[in-house]
């Protein structure tokens, strides 16, 4: 999950190879392609300038597509040197200690981790088992969480208070205000976030932990942080899955974002597209009958 390829912008030599190439990377696979160099896009359409003009308009669609759904993604802090080739520069961010990319995507070489367009056979989506610990929710997330400015985080259990949950609740509010986000949005259930034991927990005990831990990630002005804690017993729409969800795409954490002990592994991948769009009804939408118990809005 998470996976950030480069393709030589040589590779693809008619649209419907742009197109064979896109189709392999975005939020819904749970892998992307990065825009590198900056002028990647211009680089692509001066590659097959020659195709016609019917091509020229479908590969600037294309193009343009993978920008606005976070396939391509872009302003990434890689270095780049003209006097070298591609797949020199690309090279130099694979191999070595603190490899940056997962892959390339190139025909002009094939040694390990790269791979001819051609020959491109990526599984559908990049799900895994992976430890529950913050730091790996965190790795499988971050991209998604950066380019999105609207964020769901469900999970029924989900108790920022808890030290199971804190860590990873911190990691991802980092993340998301080094990113685009200007909403985020927390639901879980009623019972579970203010059940006895809880420290006696109450919604103003947990707007003011989130309202000190947003002051030290420092989220841009007028950002916006809401909690939902629901009752859903006799609802016909139950709190049950746990997501992470945007309006570009989502990911399925089959335990929640809890930290779990002894290196227990858990499942996660990409949300497909209907699924998502279901969900974003539930959520962003409200087309739910969940009675919302307790609400608190924070603005920065």
């Amino acid at each position: 999950m998470n996976e950030l390829y480069a393709a030589d912008p040589s590779a693809c030599k008619h649209s419907s190879d742009l197109q064979l190439l896109l189709r392999s990377f975005g939020p819904f696979t749970g892998r992307y392609l990065a825009n590198y160099p900056s002028d990647w896009t211009s680089k692509v359409r001066s590659a097959l300038a020659a195709t016609g003009e019917v091509e020229e308009k479908r590969i600037k669609l294309l193009l343009q597509r993978a920008r606005d759904d976070s396939t391509l993604i872009e302003r990434l802090p890689f270095a780049w040197n003209p006097a070298k080739s591609w797949i020199e520069n690309a090279s130099n961010l694979i191999y070595g200690s603190h490899p940056q990319l997962s892959g390339i995507i190139s025909d002009k070489t094939t040694p390990p981790f790269i791979q001819p367009l051609d020959e491109l056979d990526l599984p559908p989506t990049a799900e895994e088992r992976i430890p529950g610990k913050s730091t790996e929710y965190l790795r499988i997330s971050d991209i998604l969480i950066k380019q999105s400015t609207e964020l769901f985080f469900i999970d029924p259990y989900l108790n920022p208070l808890t030290t199971r949950y804190r860590n990873t609740i911190k990691a991802f509010l980092f993340s998301a205000a080094g990113g685009r986000c200007q909403s985020i949005q927390f639901w879980m259930r009623a019972s579970e976030l203010f059940k006895h034991g809880s420290r006696g927990a109450t919604m103003t005990d947990l707007k003011n932990e989130l309202r000190a831990w947003s002051k030290m990630v420092k989220f841009r002005n007028g950002t916006q942080l809401q909690v939902f804690a629901v009752e859903d017993e006799a609802s016909r729409e139950k709190m049950h899955g746990r997501y992470l969800l945007s309006k570009k795409g989502g990911i399925r954490l089959d335990q929640g974002f809890q930290e779990l002990p002894q290196d227990r592994k858990v499942e996660v991948g990409p949300i497909g597209k209907h699924p998502l769009s279901d969900l974003l009804s539930i959520y962003l939408d409200g087309n739910h009958d969940m009675k919302v118990v307790e609400h608190a809005n924070i603005v920065f």
